[in-house]
């Protein structure tokens, strides 16, 4: 490495080490127990300067998030910053969805991919790699080069992310002949709702309504976006509620997610992931809120649950970049 590429940007040797948490929080955008860890072992400035990704290793942080901040690591000492070549979708997939990914479009073992759901390496994790992050998680030469190779295609646009979906519903064909469960993915035992509540009550003011907007503008090819006069001045547990009964009771916690890391809250995103227990989305079909009203109605009035109809054109951008006129509610 030349001289250039190993010289930190002046301020960083000043940065306390409240900064080196929040720039791992804010700009990273690492777990927040990752970056807890930093704080507890008093990680300035100075001494992040200072690090490899092998000592990241030893503060006993997952191989994922440790090759993601070593990687922002050496953009900052290089004095620039990272700038993502891959697709959105890519970037966004979880944990499970790299591991879905690895088996079902690599055509990757699947103890490998036990492994880099084990080390939490998930799809803004992924695209940092290099051949040797992909040998210290135990892969040989081989595989690791073919994983490259596919991320490459992915990162220059010579082909397109898989339908992950496609391939689960792939692997619970072959499985359910087999008579066996999917691997790697459990069913979602516990109401989706209360989850999603409680995962929203961590949002500060100014990220439930960009939540808000999220779930406003998010695209689904088999269900009906929600309208804002239904997310407009609601609360957490209202907002739980309207989009587990817009998504049915998996695909609530999937949306849930996206939005999240839509709005660059990955942390709860992930939180939510570990409350779920789960990779796989049970598709169920999508009714309207008021399609289940008597199930709720003791949640809070006919009245309390209908805003004034109002009709609202307006442009803006969904979350896939393209251009869209939308209706707040049709009369």
């Amino acid at each position: 490495m030349s001289q250039s590429s190993t010289e930190e940007p002046p301020e960083l040797n000043t940065w306390t080490k409240e900064d080196v948490h929040h720039w791992l929080m804010n700009v990273v955008k690492v777990p927040p127990s990752c970056a807890d860890l930093f704080l507890e072992h008093e990680m300035n400035g100075e001494s992040l300067n200072e690090i490899e990704k092998s000592y990241i290793l030893k503060l006993e942080i997952p191989n994922g998030p440790a090759v993601k901040i070593s990687h922002y690591l050496e953009r900052l000492k290089e004095g620039s910053q990272h700038e993502s070549q891959f697709p959105a979708e890519v970037e966004n997939w979880t944990k499970e969805e790299v591991a879905l990914w690895l088996v079902g479009h690599v055509k990757g073992d699947g103890k490998e991919a036990e492994r880099f759901q084990e080390e939490e390496v998930s799809g803004d994790c992924l695209v940092c790699f290099e051949e040797q992050d992909f040998r210290d998680l135990g892969l040989k030469r081989g595989p690791a080069l073919k994983i490259l190779k596919e991320l490459r295609r992915l990162r220059n646009q010579e082909s397109t992310p898989p339908s992950l979906t496609r391939i689960r519903s792939f692997f619970k064909g072959k499985n359910k002949q087999a008579g066996k469960s999917l691997p790697m993915e459990r069913k979602t035992t516990e109401k989706p709702a209360p989850l999603i509540k409680d995962t929203l009550d961590g949002l500060s003011t100014y990220d439930f309504n960009n939540f808000k907007f999220g779930l406003e503008h998010y695209t689904d090819p088999e269900c009906k976006a929600i309208p804002q006069c239904k997310l407009e001045g609601k609360d957490t547990s209202h907002i739980a509620t309207v989009v587990t009964n817009n998504y049915g009771p998996d695909k609530a916690l999937r949306v849930t997610q996206h939005v999240l890391r839509d709005i660059h809250r990955r942390d709860l995103a992930d939180q939510l992931q570990s409350h779920m227990g789960s990779g796989e989305i049970r598709q169920k079909p999508c009714v309207d809120e008021d399609e289940t009203t008597q199930s709720h109605s003791s949640s809070w009035s006919r009245s309390e649950r209908r805003a004034p109809k109002r009709e609202k054109r307006s442009s803006c951008f969904n979350f896939n970049g393209n251009l869209t006129l939308f209706k707040c509610c049709s009369p």
